[in-house]
Order: structure tokens, then C-alpha cells, then sequence
């Protein structure tokens, strides 16, 4: 199996163990690197409350249960800014509203969720059997 056919996780610890000597990984380093994975994301949260003022974080956390990708996105989005030095204060929820809106590619929700009936059309087809002539 190839490793781009693998989740990248799987693939970075394959790629690390043959880095070592070949093989698959040991459960110690599976361990390790699970570990590691869950330090970074404990790390991530943590900047992430610093970055937010309050009513932003709750919109985040909302927005994480319904479209994770998107909010995903956004915490990338709000890393990066601070990274950079453009985030000098605590990030508003009007901000992050205009960053979801960035985001979505300024498409109007209504006609992106909107709901399309394909109802069965009842035309006179060949096939019927034709009762007006009996």
C-alpha cells in the first residue's frame, strides 16, 4: 500500500519508523506520537482562548458541532493572523463573523442549503395504456 493512499498521521508515523530502521510502528511510538498529537491540539485550544474574546469562542465551539471543516478553517485562520503580528488584540465575534463570511466565499446561505423537489412528472408517455379509447 502506498502512503498516499494513508491518513496523513498513519503515513507520518510509517514514514518516521522506516526513518528508524524500517518496519512498522511499535506501539511505543504510536503512544508517543498520539501523545505528542494530543499536546499539540491541547496547545492549539489554549492560544485559540487567548486569541478570542468570549462571544467568538462561543460562535467557534457552535460552529465546530455543526461544520467542523469550516471551523477548523477558522482556528487556522485566527493562528495564522497571530503568527503574523496582524492579531494585536483579542479577536471580536463581528470579526470572526466576517472571517466565516471570507470563508464561505461570500455565498448566500439560503440558496446554498436551499432544498430542490424532483417531483415525478406524469406525461402522456407511450408506454400507458390509453382508457379513452375503450
Amino acid at each position: 500500500m502506498s502512503q498516499a493512499a494513508l491518513p496523513d498521521d498513519i503515513a507520518a508515523q510509517l514514514a518516521q519508523a522506516q526513518a528508524q530502521g524500517g518496519g512498522m510502528p511499535t506501539q511505543q511510538n504510536a503512544a508517543a506520537a498520539q501523545q505528542q498529537k494530543a499536546e499539540q491540539e491541547e496547545a492549539r485550544k489554549e492560544m485559540l482562548s487567548q486569541l478570542l474574546a468570549p462571544d467568538a469562542k462561543e460562535r467557534l465551539s457552535r460552529i465546530s458541532l455543526v461544520k467542523p471543516e469550516k471551523a477548523k478553517k477558522l482556528e487556522e485562520m485566527v493562528i495564522q493572523m497571530a503568527r503574523s503580528g496582524r492579531l494585536q488584540k483579542q479577536l471580536s465575534d463581528a470579526q470572526l463573523k466576517h472571517m466565516l463570511e471570507q470563508i464561505s466565499g461570500g455565498e448566500d446561505e439560503t440558496k446554498r442549503n436551499q432544498i430542490q423537489f424532483d417531483r415525478k412528472r406524469y406525461d402522456d408517455d407511450d408506454s400507458d395504456i390509453d382508457l379513452s379509447e375503450f
